[in-house]
């Protein structure tokens, strides 16, 4: 397992490389008030749609249902940090953003450029196995990536100290893309 900051003297993904996408990662591609949205607008244009290299990027519905909650409040993040502009948006901004955040996903699943991932039976074992160490959703998400022994992208770091803890559990998971804290727009 490689742990690679896409914001560190990165040179792009490996050609032809599987890569889950997690829930952090496309929640701030679509939702321009999220903390991460510049460094993975900049990490998907560049490195994803701007490349010539075949990437093979998946998602599982666990990813969609998490995408799904959070953007029914796509503002909250944004509003926490920055209170005195919460007089500048309505209801309608906030179902604006929300609509967004789901059509840009719809769309990327409908043609094809994200794929979906399912488990089986010792991949619901391993999630299992991890959860206490990783959490629900997180265990669920790692299980794929060590089952289809495929990279994860993600911009959780706390997420990626919890996987190299217990990364003789996950031995299969190929790179483990990251950023830090330091590359948020905002805290």
């Amino acid at each position: 397992m490689n742990l690679i900051n896409f914001n560190n003297h990165f040179k792009g993904f490996e050609n032809e490389e599987s890569i889950l996408i997690d829930t952090g990662v496309l929640y701030a591609y679509y939702n321009e008030y999220d903390a991460y949205y510049d460094t993975i607008r900049d990490l998907f244009d560049t490195y994803v749609f701007g490349n010539e290299d075949v990437l093979f990027l998946f998602v599982n519905p666990t990813i969609v249902n998490e995408i799904s909650n959070l953007a029914q409040n796509p503002l909250d993040q944004f509003l926490k940090a920055f209170p005195t502009e919460a007089s500048k948006f309505n209801q309608s901004d906030k179902i604006a953003t929300r609509d967004t955040i789901m059509r840009g996903i719809y769309d990327l699943i409908q043609q094809g450029v994200l794929n979906i991932l399912d488990g089986d039976k010792d991949s619901v074992l391993k999630q299992i196995e991890i959860t206490n160490n990783l959490g629900a959703a997180d265990a669920v998400n790692a299980s794929l990536a060590h089952l289809y022994g495929i990279s994860f992208l993600t911009v959780d770091h706390k997420l990626v100290n919890n996987i190299n803890t217990i990364q003789g559990q996950l031995s299969n998971i190929r790179n483990i893309y990251y950023t830090t804290g330091r590359h948020r727009a905002y805290q």
